[in-house]
């Protein structure tokens, strides 16, 4: 309100000055032009404090100042985008959408259409995400063009397009040479055409680049278990609990290879924390009910 009324005065001032000297115009019009200075740095001001909400991840209360923010100053395609990006936090996709939408009409950067691509794919509109990312791939910014072309695997990937998918995350890693999320996402594209061994390979680069990737661990072990590997595929489904003692995908997978050595004990205990982790996971039950009717528990097996 106050910008508003500011730029009515300005009207009237600039009307007058054909009766007043010259000098007295220069004044009016410099008081002006304070004030408004004025109102950006409250904008500024409030666009800092909704920052620091932002990093206590306190979401709400940052939106609320990078509200007040753009109601001083509409033309502010930061306070748009960090915004948005409390409402990615609170899930609030369709108002982040909003906010991006503002963010790039003031300053089209790669960021924003990054960030919006993400959403995008949040929301399962590939098509729309896809654009998004080539936009930002055509703005100069190289750390987002890396994640761009991995997100662009990504919606490939989903799409059964393996051969295109692995053509992007080559993309990305040509542009971040340690991106441990290409180097996976490759694996599995690989994995998909049944080339077992060039997945072993991404995955184990993976692992390289982010020794602390459970999942890389426990994809590498299944293209393992594929290759009928079952020792190599229970040591990384056990790397992968020692990072990630919550993973129940990793319990059961490896309880079944387990059972295919016919480690029976073993099998049941690890289909047992799968279910303790996760009491509605119907594969552990099943899994463990075949263990125990191999092992003539025909009442328990039920």
């Amino acid at each position: 309100m106050k910008y508003a009324v500011l730029l009515f005065i300005g009207f009237f001032i600039n009307s007058f000055a054909y009766a007043q000297d010259t000098t007295s115009t220069t004044n009016e019009q410099d008081t002006v032009m304070v004030l408004s200075t004025e109102d950006s740095q409250a904008a500024e001001h409030l666009y800092n404090d909704g920052v620091t909400f932002f990093t206590q991840g306190e979401y709400t209360q940052a939106i609320s100042k990078f509200d007040e923010a753009t109601s001083i100053k509409a033309n502010f395609p930061k306070a748009y985008y960090n915004r948005a990006l409390c409402n990615v936090e609170l899930k609030n996709l369709q108002s982040a959408l909003t906010d991006l939408g503002n963010a790039i009409m003031y300053d089209p950067n790669a960021k924003a259409y990054y960030l919006r691509g993400t959403v995008n794919i949040d929301l399962n509109q590939l098509e729309v995400a896809k654009s998004d990312f080539l936009k930002a791939i055509s703005i100069d910014s190289a750390d987002v063009k890396g994640k761009s072309f991995y997100y662009l695997g990504g919606i490939d990937f989903e799409q059964k397009k393996y051969e295109e998918a692995i053509v992007n995350y080559d993309s990305a890693l040509h542009i971040i040479p340690n991106y441990a999320y290409a180097f996976n996402d490759r694996g599995s594209a690989n994995r998909m055409l049944n080339k077992i061994n060039t997945a072993i390979e991404d995955y184990s680069k993976a692992i390289l680049a982010d020794s602390n990737m459970a999942t890389a661990y426990s994809n590498r072990a299944s293209a393992k278990r594929k290759n009928q590997d079952l020792d190599g595929a229970v040591t990384d489904y056990t790397s992968a609990i020692k990072i990630d003692s919550a993973f129940v995908l990793a319990y059961n997978a490896r309880g079944v290879v387990y059972k295919e050595q016919e480690e029976y004990d073993s099998a049941l205990l690890d289909f047992d924390r799968a279910i303790k982790l996760d009491s509605k996971y119907t594969f552990a039950y099943n899994n463990r009910g075949n263990v125990k009717y191999k092992m003539r528990k025909y009442h328990e097996a039920v």
